[in-house]
């Protein structure tokens, strides 16, 4: 009969715990992961792909937010596949729909002083809603000009921003 009772309290508890885990996630109380955690050997690297290309830089860089999943291929296979003895860690990204792609920018003093830089666009005197309809993806290359070196090369005390396209570096 103890074991009985003992079952059923154990089986009781259970149930409450996972309840109560379950009305925290729907709340939003259960905090998520803030960065990457990946325990490794001592001294070892392995060779990190994301999407399917190499990523030369540290894992710490990457937004959890943006990881659908993981993978770590070791041993003779992350030989034969990737050429790695350390092994291979694989993330796969959440794929992002157009309309989260499209950037929206804002400037300091954006509304209040009209303190807006300098906006060209290959070599285009442009504005801030041409630059916004720009998908991130045909970028090639942002420079940013403050203070003095703006005044220098534009002319322009709200600095200057200069974009190059992809589709403009290849004329």
């Amino acid at each position: 009969m103890k074991n009985l009772i003992l079952t059923a309290c154990a089986v009781l508890l259970s149930i409450s715990l996972i309840q109560a885990q379950e009305h925290a996630e729907e709340k939003g109380e259960i905090a998520k992961p803030e960065k990457l955690n990946i325990k490794l050997k001592d001294g070892v690297k392995p060779d990190i792909y994301v999407d399917g290309k190499k990523f030369d830089f540290p894992m710490e860089l990457l937004d959890v937010d943006r990881i659908e999943s993981v993978s770590v291929i070791k041993g003779d296979k992350a030989i034969k596949e990737y050429n790695s003895k350390n092994g291979v860690v694989l993330v796969t990204t959440k794929k992002i729909t157009a309309e989260k792609a499209v950037s929206k920018i804002k400037f300091k003093d954006d509304g209040v002083n009209k303190k807006v830089p300098m906006i060209i666009i290959n070599g285009k005197k442009s504005d801030k809603e041409m630059l916004e309809k720009i998908s991130t993806d045909d970028i090639e290359s942002i420079e940013v000009f403050k203070n003095e070196q703006a005044l220098k090369k534009y002319n322009t005390p709200n600095g200057a921003i200069f974009i190059t396209t992809k589709k403009e570096k290849k004329k």
